[in-house]
């Protein structure tokens, strides 16, 4: 079953999805944006009712998006291989560190260089770029992590994204499940929560709009002087 928001996908995209004519696939349009559609399968997964009458029925819930960890394994391989290419191309020596610069909505393929570095790969630095709807850049700058803020609609839908899956993944591993746990419910409540972990392995890329609004400030100070 595949839910998407209705006004996130291109004309494209819903002709491909809509028009499918597998006897094993659904395909469902839903009112709201990726974190609704990702937020009620989160709710289906975790209502234990559904999991016991699925059970019965030796049925068992699993996601293809990164919800599931096993979307991020495949992920790990692609920084090894990229640096691998990079060695077999003579760009790099091998042991020399290289830093990988990802556009993210849900955290997960630079979740998964996170993992590659933990694994050995010389990383020097894990650059996270954003679009306009830059939660994670603000928490990662404040340590507050606020998604009561409107969703702004992009050119890039698979970035239009205020509740992160991965990120969870990371706390875990800066704190502990029950910290974890904690955060999650101060999310889900409040739409917010705060925490303060050492993310030095990462780095910021502004949103171009805002990459431009401070170049543009500097731009007239100079010009004043």
């Amino acid at each position: 079953m595949v839910l998407y928001p209705t006004q996130g996908v291109s004309d494209i995209q819903k002709l491909q999805m809509d028009s499918t004519d597998s006897l094993n696939s659904k395909v469902i349009a839903i009112e709201g944006n990726f974190d609704y559609a990702q937020t009620a399968v989160k709710k289906i997964f975790n209502d234990q009712a559904i999991k016991a009458e699925l059970k019965g029925k030796n049925t068992y819930l699993s996601s293809a998006n990164s919800i599931n960890i096993g979307r991020l394994l495949p992920q790990v391989v692609y920084y090894f291989y990229a640096y691998a290419d990079l060695v077999n191309k003579n760009e790099i020596n091998c042991g020399d560190q290289v830093s990988f610069c990802v556009p993210t909505g849900n955290f997960g393929d630079i979740l998964a260089g996170f993992y590659a570095k933990e694994m050995g790969l010389p990383v020097g630095k894990l650059i996270i770029a954003s679009n306009d709807n830059n939660v994670l850049t603000d928490f990662f700058t404040s340590g507050t992590y606020d998604a009561n803020r409107e969703l702004i609609k992009t050119i890039s839908p698979s970035m239009d994204i205020l509740v992160l899956s991965n990120l969870e993944r990371l706390i875990f591993h800066k704190s502990s499940d029950q910290v974890v746990r904690e955060k999650m419910e101060d999310l889900r409540k409040k739409g917010s929560f705060s925490f303060d972990g050492d993310f030095s392995e990462f780095l910021l890329a502004l949103p171009i709009k805002r990459k431009l609004k401070k170049l543009l400030k500097k731009f007239m100070k100079m010009r004043d002087i």
